[in-house]
């Protein structure tokens, strides 16, 4: 007997005597639905009402795999932007979430575009490989601060530009003045 056969047949009675055991000795009540709402699992249902909205949406609209498309765009876009506004959403999977809804949402972009795998593969590589990158440096400070000498040094560059240039038109609008005269006497009536 080769450990395929008897890993399955293992688990064939090991799930047979499961069915026999109880897991709880009273009925069910609606104590066993606490808990389980909308308002206490606000990003999957965002993420599960975007890919039914998108699925419904390509429902109506014709074409082949439609829905399907829709639905990775819908569950893509729900995700990010829940996650978006809620900075502390996942704790600390936020920003894998937040690759996974991009990622999701441009399979959906790629594949819908072209109608083709490869769409469908350039689209996730995208969506997840710019998320990723963004989330890896968007808090990074080293970045930031170098981000932020470069644009000062280049807003002083161009306030001396400036200020050279109104010097210039300054000495310009001096040159091309007439001589002053003394007025002109005024006739009087």
């Amino acid at each position: 007997m080769s450990l395929s056969k008897l890993c399955t047949i293992v688990l064939c009675f090991g799930l047979l005597f499961t069915l026999g055991a109880q897991a709880q000795r009273r009925d069910p009540d609606k104590r066993d639905l606490h808990g389980i709402n909308p308002k206490n699992h606000k990003y999957l249902f965002t993420v599960l009402g975007g890919a039914a909205a998108g699925a419904g949406l390509g429902f109506v609209l014709p074409g082949e795999k439609t829905p399907l498309k829709l639905m990775l765009m819908g569950g893509g876009a729900g995700s990010t932007w829940y996650l978006h506004f809620h900075r502390n959403a996942l704790g600390s999977f936020h920003d894998m979430a937040m690759i996974g809804g991009n990622t999701a949402l441009g399979w959906g972009i790629g594949w819908l575009g072209c109608n083709c795998r490869d769409g469908a593969y350039a689209g996730s590589l995208l969506g997840g490989g710019l998320t990723a990158g963004w989330e890896a440096l968007h808090n990074d400070r080293a970045m930031q601060n170098s981000f932020r000498r470069a644009r000062s040094a280049v807003e002083r560059k161009r306030s001396k530009e400036q200020e050279e240039a109104a010097a210039a038109v300054r000495r310009r609008n001096q040159n091309s003045r007439p001589a002053t005269t003394s007025p002109a006497p005024q006739l009087e009536h």
